[in-house]
């Protein structure tokens, strides 16, 4: 996408609507969402910053139900593991998994995002590489949220889960990915079936020294 496309995709928006409209959504239309206006978000993303100008953040585009289905069983698979080890009644890890998988395989679009550490400077102590690479965990998060702005700014509603940071191998076998590709993340997103409510400003806690 070019940068006059992409300007023209989103220069009627305003950052403060865009914002305020980026709300965690989870029950979508069933419609399915415009490849243009998907590029436009992931372009966004790009913009955010990044270690070294390294741009680490991946981005594989799920819309087939074979693959939601799939990737959701997948790590399902794992959650229902976790929860047994925690004790959790088998009642409540049926109900949660089953709604987990739900919600993935009721999403129009699902852009799983992960992490390529290959080109983060190396180092051989161990608590310095851990923080290089914290580094790209973090420009990461600026990615998502640009991400989700630019859907917000165009009307479509998405929700951030975090399932794929507790089994990065299952979703990345799930979906036959690259091996140096570490998935963190994943943005489940469609046009919003019910208005969101608005969210409340919260105050925010900061130190002066």
């Amino acid at each position: 996408m070019d940068k006059q496309t992409f300007n023209e995709n989103l220069g009627n928006f305003r950052l403060a609507d865009a914002l305020i409209q980026r709300r965690s959504i989870r029950i979508f239309k069933q419609s399915p969402i415009p490849k243009k206006l998907v590029d436009t978000a992931i372009y966004a993303a790009l913009l955010a910053p990044s270690p070294h100008g390294t741009f680490p953040w991946r981005f594989c585009i799920i819309n087939k139900k074979k693959s939601k289905t799939k990737l959701g069983k997948s790590m399902g698979e794992k959650f229902l593991e976790d929860m047994k080890f925690e004790g959790i009644s088998k009642k409540t890890r049926e109900n949660r998994y089953q709604k987990s998988l739900l919600l993935i395989q009721n999403s129009p679009l699902i852009i799983l995002v992960s992490l390529d550490y290959s080109k983060m400077d190396f180092y051989e102590e161990r608590s310095k590489q851990h923080n290089e690479n914290m580094m790209a965990e973090h420009s990461l998060g600026a990615a998502l949220q640009n991400l989700m702005i630019a859907l917000a700014a165009q009307g479509i509603g998405s929700v951030w889960r975090c399932a794929p940071l507790f089994c990065p191998e299952i979703a990345r076998d799930a979906l036959n990915l690259p091996k140096k590709w570490i998935p963190r993340a994943m943005i489940l997103a469609g046009f919003p079936k019910i208005k969101p409510t608005e969210k409340k400003f919260i105050k925010p806690r900061v130190l002066i020294r």
